[in-house]
């Protein structure tokens, strides 16, 4: 269960999050494209607290999903939150 602490900071993470174009479709967000499958907060090695990220490219072959991880961490890293993105192929995305 998540503390109310924690709630909120995910929140925040969301809010941050639902922000990020699309880079080939900049009028949709990585979250309303379906690309970012699961959020969670954990920690790292030294017990820091990290975002943990997964998304899930539109296509086997997509050229964006660099850019997408890099601008995930980037709008997090302006926040102060330090995340680690993690592509996972299946299940494979779909319009759903």
């Amino acid at each position: 269960m998540n503390t109310l602490a924690e709630t909120r900071s995910l929140a925040e993470v969301e809010a941050i999050l639902s922000l990020i174009p699309d880079p080939e479709i900049p009028v949709i967000s990585i979250r309303e494209l379906g690309i970012l499958q699961d959020v969670q907060l954990g920690t790292d090695d030294a017990g820091s607290q990290v975002v943990e990220i997964t998304i899930t490219p539109t296509y086997g072959g997509c050229p964006a999903m660099d850019q997408i991880r890099d601008d995930i961490v980037g709008a997090l890293a302006q926040t102060g939150w330090k995340a680690r993105v993690t592509t996972r192929l299946a299940p494979a995305w779909t319009t759903d």
